[in-house]
């Protein structure tokens, strides 16, 4: 741009400037005109100055778009951090593609636009960064695939930070392309802290750029098997339905297929979830069994089916640790009351856990002092396996610590009052309500003496000054409940509230998943993938898996000697999306671009050089109608003088 300038500049120098007194008078009569012709020499420059600048912003082919911003340069590396988890199933709102297939086809075109750097893509399912060699084969990778897991946007971040800081891999930007689903982003977790200053620490500058598909999904209809068990001749299934949009009440088919062999009935859905219990008989067929439940395809074909998997009717058995009192006896009770002729339960004291029977235990009741050393480490292991138990405070004072949660101070209630509870989760937890909404009389419990829970956990019910009673702490497939009372007359009237029986026998179902009536895992997770020696083999007869996508689809699968039925995580039926706010919340102090991709698989970018040349042209189109001399005026004619 200063070419004209300098040309303009040297010029100028060439020419003296001579006083001559005859000119004078020729200047003085010019001085009124000279302002405009300098103004037009202005504009006459700054165009010649813009027209080189036009010709050079074409020559550098720069890129603008929503996605992108402005970008120019060249880039060397794109890393590409890409949800694949069942929600990204869910059709765009303006295509009848897959929020991951459209995003898929943005993310191509736009790096052909991009001349194609370097592409490294980090799949939600597996997590692992690997090499793609070329942006047209990212529709056909089984790692761009759909699955029926879940993401952990955190986690994957930070692999991209880690490769940037071990590989240095010049300019490189982040993408990110992500239906914003809240669990997946999981704000409530911590290290988004050091994932900030990871991202600002980056010795290279490198950019952050998130494709939201954040619709909100549309006439979606999920189904799941929250529990499923053989009793006698009969197989038991709890399941619960939910739909995105609540207007009216809508009638669903339902196909149940087991062992091959299929039916069907229909359900009638009021409000947002609906659950149930359908019974199914088996007739006199023993051993293993297998099969799957499923609704019309909708918006989201990964949520219109469940698995389950189920074995012999065997006993579940619950180990009942405690210091003695009236606790124990009425643990007991809730444990394997009469005519619960499968339930089985062992008061053992807490010299005497070691002679706990892990392998087939569903429940495990702590009342006492929180385990230490060899028993702690074997409960841990319990619980990870998908182990339940229910953690009761001891009567002394106690320190120990146990998950990173302890007991705290004794309190007593004030004289002729009690302690209430106030609130507590109608959904989620051993407090749930019923399959036909029943609620357990929770407002019934009245406590003298509780014990406070110290440390992080989810919080499933508070008393009435909002200390905690229910705590749930998980660990792998299971969870530990910590109550803040006891079953004792002198501390509660928990023992005939009508609760306590709930929640022991909630605890327990919860614990037979781990095996015997019920063979269930997570979709990804490491209780679904095939051991050492292991052969994965699909028997189920709803659809045929990739085999090399196989341990991130939702079926029942034989994996050696063992039979296990996969399905999506729960939180990929809890539609809650992360709002701008929240973004702006978790990346504050990193520069970062959000683009909300509208589903129609165009590219995020377009080059813009042709506008340029335009530009320039128009430049140079005006610069020489301005160096035009002006025609001169014709000379007036003399006027003849007649007499």
């Amino acid at each position: 741009m200063s070419i004209p300038v300098i040309i303009h500049l040297l010029n100028r120098r060439r020419h003296r400037t001579v006083k001559w007194a005859a000119m004078e008078f020729l200047l003085k009569a010019t001085r009124e005109s000279r302002g405009k012709k300098k103004l037009k020499y202005l504009v006459i420059l700054t165009c010649r100055a813009l027209a080189i600048a036009a010709l050079i912003f074409a020559i550098a082919r720069p890129l603008v778009g929503g996605f992108l911003g402005w970008s120019g340069g060249k880039l060397d590396t794109v890393i590409l951090i890409l949800d694949r988890s069942a929600s990204m199933e869910q059709l765009s709102p303006s295509s009848r593609e897959s929020k991951r297939a459209s995003s898929i086809a943005s993310i191509r075109k736009s790096l052909a636009e991009l001349n194609s750097p370097k592409l490294l893509l980090i799949d939600s399912a597996s997590g692992i960064i690997q090499d793609i060699p070329s942006p047209d084969a990212l529709e056909e990778l089984s790692a761009t695939s759909a699955t029926d897991t879940k993401a952990s946007i955190p986690s994957l971040i930070s692999t991209a930070i880690d490769y940037i800081l071990d590989q240095s891999p010049g300019k490189t930007e982040i993408w990110i392309a992500s239906d914003l689903q809240l669990s997946d982003w999981s704000p409530e977790e911590g290290r988004w802290e050091a994932i900030r200053t990871g991202l600002n620490d980056l010795p290279q500058k490198t950019t952050l750029r998130v494709m939201s598909l954040a619709s909100a999904p549309k006439d979606n209809f999920a189904i799941r098997v929250l529990s499923s068990r053989r009793s006698k001749d009969n197989l038991v299934l709890d399941i619960e339905i939910t739909r995105s949009d609540a207007e009216g009440p809508a009638s669903i088919p339902i196909t149940y297929s087991i062992n091959g062999t299929r039916s069907s009935d229909r359900v009638t859905l009021r409000g947002q979830t609906y659950q149930f219990q359908k019974r199914l008989p088996l007739g006199n067929r023993d051993g293993i069994g297998h099969g799957f439940l499923s609704i019309p395809s909708d918006t989201n074909s990964r949520d219109n089916v469940a698995f389950f998997a189920y074995g012999e009717d065997s006993p579940s058995r619950t180990f009942i640790i405690s210091e003695g009192g009236e606790s124990p006896d009425w643990l007991t009770l809730a444990a394997a009351p009469p005519g619960f002729g499968r339930n089985e339960a062992t008061q053992l004291s807490p010299k005497n856990a070691h002679k706990i029977d892990w392998d087939s235990a569903s429940l495990i009741i702590w009342q006492s002092d929180l385990p230490q050393g060899t028993i702690a480490e074997e409960l841990t292991r319990f619980i990870d396996s998908g182990g339940a138990a229910l953690m009761l405070p001891p009567r002394g004072e106690k320190t120990t610590n146990f998950m990173g949660l302890s007991w705290g101070e004794q309190t007593t209630s004030p004289d002729g009052q009690y302690f209430i509870i106030k609130e507590w989760d109608q959904a989620d937890g051993p407090l749930r309500n019923g399959l036909e909404g029943t609620q357990v009389p929770v407002t019934k419990v009245k406590s003298i003496i509780r014990r406070d829970i110290l440390g992080e956990a989810t919080t499933l019910s508070s008393w009435d000054d909002d200390k905690p009673f229910l705590l749930r702490k998980v660990i792998g497939d299971g969870s530990a409940i910590f109550m803040s009372t006891i079953p004792d007359y002198t501390w509660s009237n928990l023992a005939d509230a009508d609760v306590l029986l709930p929640v022991v026998q909630r605890m327990i179902s919860q614990g037979d998943i781990r095996f015997g009536s019920a063979y269930a895992a997570i979709t990804g997770s490491r209780k679904s993938l095939a051991a050492e020696g292991e052969i994965r083999q699909r028997i189920d007869t709803h659809a045929k898996s990739n085999s090399s996508n196989a341990e991130y689809q939702a079926g029942v699968w034989k994996l050696g000697d063992r039979i296990v039925a996969t399905n999506r995580p729960k939180t990929e039926d809890q539609w809650q999306i992360l709002t701008e706010q929240n973004l702006n919340s978790l990346l504050d102090g990193v520069s970062y671009k959000l683009f909300e991709d509208k589903g129609d698989s165009e590219s995020l970018a377009r080059e813009i050089w042709r506008t340029f040349l335009i530009a320039m042209l128009v430049f140079l189109i005006t610069e020489a109608i301005l160096c035009l001399q002006p025609k001169p005026k014709p000379k007036p004619k003399p006027k003849s003088n007649k007499s």
